[in-house]
């Protein structure tokens, strides 16, 4: 006898990818989802300080609007929530940037990969914090600290530090961020995350002049390996590929320091061994 699909009591936890399912199923509506969601970072983002603001009534009208969509089955994000980082233009918001003094008025329209997740499905649940022009490899301001889920005395990391924060928190099950020195990287490593920094020109940029030199990069931090794959397919604008495990694997480990005069400790040496194993 087929044992009935239990349904969580909760959405908060769960992938992107089972989020998805189960909108396009009907065992879910992206309402009850995106609220699910807006009530626990209620509760947990006043200590952790990942989202810059949270748009609460504005989310629970697109994730409306998406359970009143008759075709479901295109949409691979269809109703998770899911954060932007505040350098990026989310339409209805000013675009943050992590510093008072160069913050941009309130942009008339999403960048075009905000854009891309509201096709996909996705509800723009907030924007998350960055350090000042995203140039340090931690995020805070003169308007509050971001703390790391795991131990609320670290750092999360950054400048990707609120959407790394956020998804370790379960405050969304993936979130959007960019990346020109190791700011979708560091915070991954910061936060037990799957962080995807795309090769140059796979996703579209737009971010300043020139993108921070050319090195600047729009990526997910998400909580699993599947969800980065969706993630990533809907920022590129493709569909995304089904998973098949790899044939066995080569690992190539270096413990290299790329600045002169310092080299890793011992705990360092043993975690990239274990990791390597």
């Amino acid at each position: 006898m087929a044992v009935p699909d239990i349904l969580p009591t909760t959405w908060v936890g769960a992938t992107a990818k089972q989020i998805a399912r189960a909108v396009r199923r009907g065992d879910a509506s992206a309402t009850q989802v995106v609220a699910d969601h807006l009530e626990h970072a209620a509760r947990v983002d006043a200590e952790l300080a990942a989202f810059r603001t949270v748009r609460g009534g504005e989310a629970i009208t697109e994730a409306e609007k998406v359970d009143e969509q008759e075709e479901l089955a295109d949409l691979p994000l269809a109703g998770v929530p899911v954060a932007v980082k505040e350098n990026t233009p989310v339409a209805g918001l000013p675009t943050w940037n992590g510093s008072a003094a160069m913050r941009t008025p309130v942009a008339e329209a999403d960048h075009e990969v905000v854009r891309r997740l509201r096709g996909a499905g996705a509800v723009i649940l907030g924007v998350t914090r960055m350090p000042e022009l995203g140039l340090w490899a931690l995020t805070d301001d003169d308007t509050g600290v971001t703390r790391n889920p795991w131990d609320l005395s670290r750092t999360p990391g950054g400048s990707s530090g609120g959407a790394a924060a956020a998804v370790a928190a379960g405050l969304v099950p993936m979130a959007h961020g960019n990346d020109g020195l190791g700011s979708i990287r560091i915070p991954a490593a910061c936060c037990g995350l799957v962080g995807l920094k795309p090769g140059r020109g796979v996703v579209p940029c737009q971010l300043g002049a020139d993108d921070w030199f050319g090195l600047t990069e729009h990526g997910m931090l998400t909580g699993t390996v599947a969800d980065a794959v969706v993630g990533f397919s809907v920022l590129a604008g493709r569909r995304p590929d089904r998973l098949v495990p790899p044939p066995r694997l080569r690992v190539g480990v270096s413990l290299r320091s790329p600045v002169r005069g310092v080299s890793p400790d011992a705990p360092n040496r043993d975690a990239v061994a274990a990791a390597g194993r």
